[in-house]
């Protein structure tokens, strides 16, 4: 899950947050200035970065609050490798 964690962070830094913004898994999303459009744009960068395609009703707001826990929704969606 941190490799998760360290994307999302990467990602935010670099296309959705002010510059000097610091993210940290923890964090509240929407107090950093992640508003619904910015939240698309991640669940977006999921989708292609990941293969996950978040089912709406997953978008909570547990599950949208921090990175920690968007990256626990991710997880858990993502598909299991199977040998």
């Amino acid at each position: 899950m941190e490799s998760v964690c360290q994307e999302l962070r990467e990602f935010l830094s670099r296309e959705v947050l002010t510059s000097g913004v610091k993210v940290t898994n923890d964090a509240v999303l929407a107090e950093l200035g992640v508003d619904s459009f910015a939240l698309m744009e991640v669940v977006l960068f999921v989708e292609r970065r990941f293969g996950v395609v978040l089912p709406v009703e997953q978008l909570t707001r547990d599950n949208v609050r921090s990175v920690a826990a968007l990256s626990r929704c991710v997880v858990a969606w993502m598909p299991t490798v199977h040998d």
